[in-house]
Parts: structure tokens; sequence; C-alpha cells
């Protein structure tokens, strides 16, 4: 064999190698995945266009101990009417202030139930955290074609289900966009609004919209994402293990596609339906300037650019942190803290 061939065939077994060593550490992490999903209790409710799943996370109360709502069944229990868990308290009489405040965590790209419960686990021992899958993702049917509005609409069903009147509304990145709808559809239900490194209404119409704005189809699959994450986390800089809480992207890509295909083209397709000038509702924005998925600075984003669309609006920008603002998680917590206690 000569020189040449032998160095080919070194190549390709090498390759194969690390192909069959990624392989296998793609198994482990599946395998993680679903025992971490499990853990959360997640519930079905069937609402009036298709199931949705959801985490409800009352606060731990004494009289309760570790006990929660949730524990009451095992995951992914379906519901219909108001049979949820057993009619879990609203925490509020008719004509009363609610004891619990309750927070509607809506998530970005690539998430779930799971995405939306963590993005808000620091407020769980004090408020009511509502954690839905978007359309498309962990098991949530897809109503209409799955435009923000239809989203926003269904939030508004899941919360008449679960008998709760209004809520705080937190969109983080993707989710920011049906977030936004919800809190301009639904105002009276909405106590305020959290924009978390979220998606930005633009300034005007576009010129030009891309027909896919998010990953294309491809990546939306267990092992090419798997394969990919390290060139993917260097150019948005995202840490290493953001890529195992995305799995399993089989159940999660239908949403990843339709976002791509929908949900974050919206507020450029529909630019005339997001009059963020009348949003009745008080807002705070939350983002880092070095965000490399949602840009902060034009031309590449709209955050900064569309800040003075909104009418009551209250900011806390970071130098650093990225897409996940690292590094500020004190500071989040108390601005967050601090908003709902002076909005509730």
């Amino acid at each position: 064999m000569k020189i040449g061939e032998i160095v080919v065939a070194g190549c390709a077994a090498a390759v194969a190698a690390c192909g069959f060593v990624s392989v296998r550490r793609l198994k482990r992490a599946l395998r993680e995945a679903a025992a971490r999903l499990a853990a959360y209790g997640a519930e079905s409710a069937v609402l009036s266009y298709g199931r949705m799943t959801y985490v409800d996370r009352m606060p731990v109360d004494e009289n309760l101990g570790d006990k929660k709502p949730s524990d009451e069944g095992s995951g992914d229990k379906k519901l219909e009417g108001k049979e949820l868990y057993g009619k879990a308290p609203s925490g509020k009489r008719p004509g009363e202030k609610a004891a619990v405040e309750a927070l509607l965590s809506v998530h970005g790209l690539y998430g779930g139930y799971d995405q939306a419960f963590e993005n808000v686990e620091s407020f769980s021992s004090r408020y009511r955290i509502i954690a839905p899958s978007r359309f498309g993702y962990l098991g949530s049917s897809v109503k209409g074609e799955g435009t923000p509005r239809e989203q926003a609409e269904a939030y508004a069903e899941l919360l008449d289900r679960l008998e709760i009147e209004r809520a705080f509304v937190l969109g983080a990145s993707a989710g920011g966009t049906s977030a936004i709808r919800f809190a301009l559809d639904f105002p009276e239900r909405t106590k305020g609004l959290i924009l978390y490194c979220s998606a930005a209404p633009w300034n005007e119409r576009p010129a030009r919209i891309p027909r896919l704005m998010g990953p294309p189809p491809i990546v939306n699959r267990d092992l090419p994402m798997w394969l990919a994450f390290p060139l993917y986390r260097r150019v948005y800089g995202m840490g290493a293990d953001v890529v195992r809480g995305m799995l399993p992207l089989s159940r999660r890509k239908e949403g990843a596609a339709l976002d791509a295909r929908i949900t974050n083209r919206d507020m450029a397709v529909r630019f005339e339906e997001y009059p963020i000038e009348e949003l009745r509702v008080p807002v705070l924005l939350l983002h880092a300037r070095d965000d490399r998925v949602a840009p902060f600075e034009a031309p590449a984003g709209q955050v900064e650019g569309s800040l003075h669309r909104y009418p009551n609006l209250e900011k806390k920008i970071f130098e650093t942190g990225g897409h996940f603002m690292a590094g500020h998680s004190e500071e989040i917590d108390a601005a967050v803290l601090d908003f709902i206690e002076r909005h509730e």
C-alpha cells in the first residue's frame, strides 16, 4: 500500500472512530434528556384546537411541603375541561386580590415547557409559574397556521382553564413575539410584559424579508445538531451544554420549523399589526449588547432602534453576557422582582 493510501485510510478510520464516539455520546445525552423531561411532571390540556403541554408550579407552601399540584399524577396526563389536576386553587376569591401572582413564561427556539420553566425557576418560590410548550414543541398541537396571534389565543385559553384571570408574561428570545402579541391582544389580562433577550419589533416594514428566519430544517434533528453544535456555539457565543437542553429535537423540530417560517418573521411580515406605541401594559426589557442571536444594535438587530416605540418601558441593558446574559442573574432577578412588586 502506498503512503498516500495509508494516510487516507488512517484519516477515514479516525473520522469513523470520532463519529462512533459522537453517536454514543448522543445516545447517552438523549437518555438523560428523557429522564430530565419526565421529572417535570408536565401536564396536558385539551384546548379547543388541540393539545397543549405545560408545567404549572405553585410556590412551595409550608402546608404542602415540597408537594406541588402536578405531583397528584404523573407526567403527560391528559386533562380536559376544568379537571386540571383537581382544579388547583387560583389563589384568589371573586373580588379579592390574588394571593399568588402568576407568571406565564414563553420559551424560545428549541424550547418547550422545560426551557420555559428554567427561564423563571428562580422565581418559583414566590410566584405561580405557568410554563407551556409553544406550538410544535414537546407535544403541543398547532392551531391554524401557528401564527403568534394564534399562539396568544392559546395562552389565553390555557389561563382560562387554569382559572387565572391576569398574569405577568415573560417572553424569551423567539417567544418574545407571541408574548408581545398577547400583551397587544389581551391587555386586560397582562399585568406586565417582561422581554428577556427577546425578539424585537421593527421600526418600519423591511424592504426585504427572508423566507426563513432561523436554522434550516436539516439541523432540526438530533444527530446533525449534535455534530454541528461546536460550530453553532462559536458563531452564536453559547455554552457547550446548551445543545443538551435542545434534546430530543425529534419532539421540538416542528416548533423550530414553525419559528423559522412564521414566528420569527411575523413582526416584519405583519408590521402594521404590531402597534407597539399602543401597548397599554408596563414593559421591562432585559438584553445584552453582545447578544449574537437577537442582536441589540442595527443593522443586524432591532432592539436598540425600537426602544422608543414602547410607551411605558423600563430597561436594563448589559454590556456583556451574550444571549443568555450570563453573569447577570442576580441583577436580572432583582429587576424582575422589583418590576412585579410595583405592578402587581
